[in-house]
């Protein structure tokens, strides 16, 4: 078990975030979750445009191509 200190306002907002029959544990516990899901889809996402990126053009190629 770890103590942890928080100011007023970031202890209100995980109140807010609290559902019915939550801990602050289980709220802290989603979040980190939550965001250990977004990192690996905005990694996955990047690495995924690096291996494409030959596929598209630069705007600026793009528009004097066309005469723009």
């Amino acid at each position: 078990m770890v103590t942890v200190t928080l100011n007023r306002e970031l202890a209100e907002k995980l109140e807010r975030l609290r559902r019915e029959g939550e801990t602050l544990n289980d709220v802290i516990k989603r979040i980190v979750g939550t965001y250990e899901e977004l990192m690996d889809y905005i990694d996955e996402r990047w690495e995924k445009l690096q291996r494409d990126k030959e596929k598209f053009i630069d705007l600026e190629d793009y528009a004097s191509s066309r005469g723009l």
